[in-house]
């Protein structure tokens, strides 16, 4: 008797507000998307608007939503949807919108582990602010501080060192 064990890859189906077609492959944001859909929200043009609503729309949400939540930082929510449609009220409430457009680094990276999205791309991107977010609240004259990551999370970051924070003798 022969028996075989295997693993069964499930494929996680991509979170669009806009059904695609058949072969159709759903954007996925980068840098330079961003920049090119963040010049369409800040231009005073409502058809640049209306394109830029179009595309995000069909994107990827879960592989784009680093770029999403800064495009809401930058270009500001009420762009980014015209809520008369149904593709842009289903983005809004995909991307949860309304929720990320106010989280600063910190807070966003936890949402992102929240919703079982936080990859380590996504990560790295965030890594910097929130280290300059922590080392400024935790910097002090009287304890000394190091900052490590959690074994959970040791997979994330592009620091793995320990970061000490007011380890120097500081005078006054």
């Amino acid at each position: 008797m022969e028996t075989i064990v295997g693993t069964i890859i499930t494929k996680k189906p991509v979170i669009v507000a806009t059904p695609l077609k058949d072969g159709e492959a759903a954007p996925i944001l980068d840098e330079e998307k961003y920049n090119t859909l963040l010049g369409m929200l800040l231009s005073k043009d409502e058809g640049n608007h209306k394109i830029a609503q179009l595309i995000l729309n069909t994107c990827d949400i879960e592989k784009s939503i680093y770029w999403i939540w800064k495009l809401s930082r930058k270009a500001g929510h009420w762009h980014m949807v015209n809520l008369r449609t149904k593709a842009s009220r289903a983005f809004r409430d995909k991307v949860e919108l309304f929720t990320i457009h106010s989280k600063d680094h910190l807070s966003f990276a936890e949402w992102l582990i929240n919703k079982d999205w936080m990859t380590s791309e996504n990560f790295q991107r965030l890594e910097d602010d929130i280290l300059n977010t922590l080392t400024s609240q935790f910097r002090n004259k009287f304890y000394d501080v190091t900052i490590t990551i959690r074994d959970k999370y040791k997979h994330l970051p592009l620091t793995k060192t320990p970061i000490p924070i007011g380890h120097e003798e500081t005078t006054g």
